[in-house]
């Protein structure tokens, strides 16, 4: 049986990436990716092994890098990132 609060963090990470904006606003984009970092946060928090804990903590953080990347610049740099 999968622990309930592992469940739900896989579930809000699997309903944030699900709302990946499709235009090319770099605001969305920029509040998207904020957002897929609470959600890896969220994760990081639940998950078993220590390794999967840092992996999530580290994407939360690039995450968060991107995302003030696209507001400074403007624009999306790398639109393939999820």
């Amino acid at each position: 049986m999968v622990d309930p609060r592992l469940r739900a963090a896989l579930v809000r990470l699997r309903a944030v990436r699900s709302r990946r904006p499709a235009g090319a606003d770099p605001g969305d984009f920029a509040d998207w990716r904020d957002a897929m970092a609470d959600a890896l946060d969220g994760l990081a928090g639940v998950l078993l092994f220590e390794d999967d804990r840092v992996r999530a903590r580290a994407e939360a953080d690039a995450a968060r890098a991107q995302a003030e990347e696209v507001r400074r610049r403007g624009e999306v740099t790398s639109p393939d990132t999820a």
